[in-house]
């Protein structure tokens, strides 16, 4: 009992010892984003604008003005923003260690990576080209009694050089997916016998479906297209929705598996596994958790640099042809908040999601 107690106190340090290096690194990456007074400067002016609810490309001229003024150059204004629009937490620093692990993990990485294109294409032409999404997209509002509107993304506009940390910030739910799927078909491995390398095997397939699908709705809904909760008075962002509808369960998911395999172990349950060493059963985790991560980071250059925009610009087209929403300018003035009618989303598609100054007026 106590040998069993020690492997498991043992154990919960491996799967928390990513969060040692996570938190000096959060840390680190403040100071590279900006800590001086100048950087919290162009921080606050920035701040006004996204607080304000206006794109950040109203304003990209007066924005650069004000980083020359306090000599900042466009790499740290490119840091500054992205920070404030997609900002980084502990759950991204977790993943960093597979930075250092990449050269050992790649092989393998490669190998479910590419295998992951064909479902992408498959999901693709599913809820893409079939339409299926937008009829999903139908039921929720159907079901829901919302409206879907269009509300600028407060991104447009923001410095090129730092796009690579957009893809940075969706990592976290494609990674989690990958050991979600891991520890999913591990207890099926238990109940039904399978081997290790079928249990290696259906987590990968599994992983790829899960990823392709996701990514492709992910890909889909990162654009101005919103639901308008009229009786609560809200705007959800359909990418918003996505992840608050996913996180939850893949969150809640992790650790109940996770729970359950150490207190087994710690019971002597399932001894005749090669995982009831909880040591062993944690350092699997964490190579699972970075092999997942490179996975990710594959996925991100490969479908959504390559794919992204036509899949996005695809499913917008489908929604303005279905339901013809108006593009909204939802923004904040001295405490009052404002929604504004500016065009058609059909005429936002039109003009390639940009406006003159003379829309805000």
């Amino acid at each position: 009992m106590v040998a069993g107690l020690e492997s498991t106190f043992v154990a919960v340090l491996v799967l928390i010892s990513p969060l040692f290096l996570a938190i000096p690194l959060s840390f680190a990456w403040k100071w590279w984003t900006g800590m001086e007074p100048e950087h919290e400067h162009y921080r606050e002016k920035v701040r006004v604008v996204l607080d304000s609810g206006i794109p950040l490309s109203r304003y990209r001229s007066e924005l650069d003005a004000e980083a020359r003024r306090v000599y900042l150059d466009p790499d740290r204004q490119a840091r500054i923003e992205s920070d404030l629009l997609n900002p980084l937490g502990i759950t991204h620093f977790i993943l960093f260690p597979a930075l250092i692990a990449w050269p050992i993990l790649f092989p393998f990485s490669v190998i479910i990576g590419l295998f992951a294109w064909f479902p992408l294409k498959i999901f693709e032409w599913i809820l893409i080209e079939k339409k299926l999404l937008l009829k999903i997209t139908s039921t929720v509002k159907k079901i829901n009694r919302w409206e879907i509107i269009g509300i600028p993304r407060l991104d447009i506009g923001i410095k090129t050089s730092d796009r690579i940390l957009t893809s940075i910030h969706r990592m976290p739910i494609t990674v989690f997916l990958g050991l979600f799927s891991y520890l999913l078909i591990m207890n099926l491995h238990w109940l039904a016998g399978f081997s290790i390398q079928n249990t290696i095997l259906l987590s990968s397939l599994l992983y790829i479906i899960l990823v392709s699908f996701i990514s492709v709705i992910r890909a889909a809904t990162a654009s101005a297209l919103s639901f308008a909760d009229l009786p609560r008075r809200r705007v959800i962002p359909m990418d918003t929705l996505v992840e608050t509808w996913m996180a939850p369960w893949v969150g809640a998911g992790l650790i109940f598996f996770l729970v359950r395999q150490l207190t087994f172990s710690y019971k002597g349950i399932r001894e005749d596994t090669l995982f009831a060493d909880p040591i062993i059963f944690s350092l699997a985790i964490l190579l699972v958790l970075y092999t997942a991560t490179i996975i990710g980071l594959m996925i991100e250059v490969t479908f959504f640099r390559n794919r992204g925009k036509s899949v996005k610009l695809k499913f917008q087209l489908q929604v303005v042809e279905e339901h013809s929403p108006t593009l909204y300018l939802f923004t904040q003035h001295l405490g009052d908040l404002k929604i504004s009618p500016l065009m058609s989303l059909d005429d936002w598609v039109k003009r390639g999601e940009d406006f003159e100054s003379s829309d805000f007026n």
